[in-house]
């Protein structure tokens, strides 16, 4: 059997390998994100008091929203993560699951937040925010306000710098540490 070689003699082994090792982070990744969709659709069940219905305990409120953010957001991020992995210098195999902890980090320093305001606003309105009473207004005026970002040029301005995750590494990785 004729072995595979490169131009410098060097076999596509190594190759192969990362290839193999970013598909398997890619994988779970993509199994994380099915386990955190069957999670979150088990916890929500019987949520369906409409919106601002209590939050819950901070715990079960980011406990929930982690989960969320990980089956949302994972299969969307796992080309990033894989692209990380191949140009990061350092080669540790600890690199991609820190750049993806601190990914959904970020992300839960999100959901606190959303959840301060929730609870801000859930103090300063009372009852007003309400389903039967200004909650299907609100509720309404939020999507036409998302609806008509969506074709402002505010928008291009925003996605700018992470529309392409190869574009960013191009243009702004420094490497890591040697």
């Amino acid at each position: 059997m004729a072995s595979a070689t490169g131009p410098g003699g060097a076999g596509l082994t190594p190759a192969a390998a990362a290839v193999r090792a970013r598909l398997g982070l890619v994988a779970v990744l993509f199994a994380v994100a099915a386990v955190g969709w069957f999670w979150t659709a088990h916890e929500m069940r019987g949520m369906d008091a409409g919106p601002w219905t209590s939050l819950g305990s901070l715990g079960w409120f980011l406990g929930v929203w982690v989960v969320m953010m990980a089956a949302m957001m994972f299969p969307s991020v796992a080309p990033t993560i894989a692209l990380y992995t191949r140009v990061s210098k350092d080669g540790s195999p600890l690199a991609p699951w820190l750049f993806a902890g601190g990914y959904l980090l970020a992300w839960t320093v999100a959901g606190l937040l959303a959840y301060v305001v929730g609870l801000a606003a859930a103090a300063a309105l009372g009852d007003l925010l309400a389903w039967d009473r200004a909650g299907q207004e609100i509720a309404a005026a939020t999507l036409v306000v998302a609806a008509v970002y969506e074709v402002t040029p505010f928008k291009d301005v925003c996605l700018a710098r992470c529309r392409s995750p190869l574009g960013s590494f191009l243009g702004s990785w420094r490497g890591t540490r040697p």
